[in-house]
């Protein structure tokens, strides 16, 4: 691992969003890099003392009654019933953590999208040297690789007399379960594939957009969902999954 660039996975690994082997490596780097180590414990001493029960402390009477004499008398009496005066609970640093957590909650998105995990998941993979857990050009090589570690038998296919060969395959985390991922190239980018059973054995068209400056394209087909993300350009990136849904 790069520690020029561990910020991003130790950002991921404190909130518990890698995937297990990715774990297992971050965990194995801490235990021989003092730098890092030490960064990950104080992020963990932080989140230890903002949850310390003595920061929260009641807010003053003087206060509570001039934020009251702010309020008009309707809005108070009749569309605030829970208007207690346990609210006032909170003030001094409790007001300034709730502040610190509200300005880092909102710099990250609440409900990620499946295109935006799948290009933090393709990031992520380019930065740990990680992209792949079997290496082979052979599709009959890299489908038996997946048996016996996913409850699915991803479809894999080798485009290579097209422009897009396979070059291995992995496992990773999506939507809430274990999905296949399989490398193809395309000159010199990288195109993952991610893979997972969808809802229904329906087929869809394919779409595209752009997230953090990478091109996804997703489509579903024959019951699995499948999303390609790559900096490759859009027009061949579409080209690539045109051969999936032929």
């Amino acid at each position: 691992m790069d520690c020029t660039l561990h910020h991003h996975l130790l950002e991921a690994y404190l909130d518990g969003e890698l995937a297990l082997e990715r774990t297992l490596e971050v965990e194995a780097h801490l235990a021989s890099c003092r730098a890092c180590s030490s960064e990950v414990q104080s992020w963990k001493d932080v989140r230890a003392v903002m949850q310390d029960p003595h920061l929260y402390h009641r807010a003053p009477t003087q206060l509570e009654d001039k934020i009251r004499k702010l309020l008009p008398r309707e809005a108070e009496s009749k569309t605030m019933p829970w208007f207690q005066p346990w609210i006032w609970a909170a003030g001094g640093a409790a007001f300034a953590t709730a502040l610190l957590l509200i300005s880092f909650m909102m710099a990250r998105p609440a409900n990620r999208s499946a295109s935006q995990e799948v290009v933090t998941s393709h990031i992520r993979s380019l930065m740990a040297d990680h992209l792949m857990d079997v290496i082979s050009t052979d599709q009959h090589t890299v489908k038996p690789w997946f048996d016996g570690k996913l409850d699915f038998a991803p479809p894999v296919q080798d485009f290579a007399g097209d422009g897009y060969p396979l070059v291995g395959g992995r496992l990773d985390y999506l939507e809430n379960r274990k999905v296949a991922v399989l490398i193809y190239h395309r000159a010199l980018h990288v195109i993952n594939l991610y893979v997972w059973p969808a809802q229904d054995d329906g087929s869809s068209s394919v779409t595209t957009q752009t997230v953090k400056g990478y091109n996804v394209i997703s489509w579903r087909k024959n019951g699995f969902e499948f999303r390609a993300v790559s900096d490759l350009n859009i027009a061949e990136l579409r080209d690539f999954a045109l051969l999936f849904t032929h």
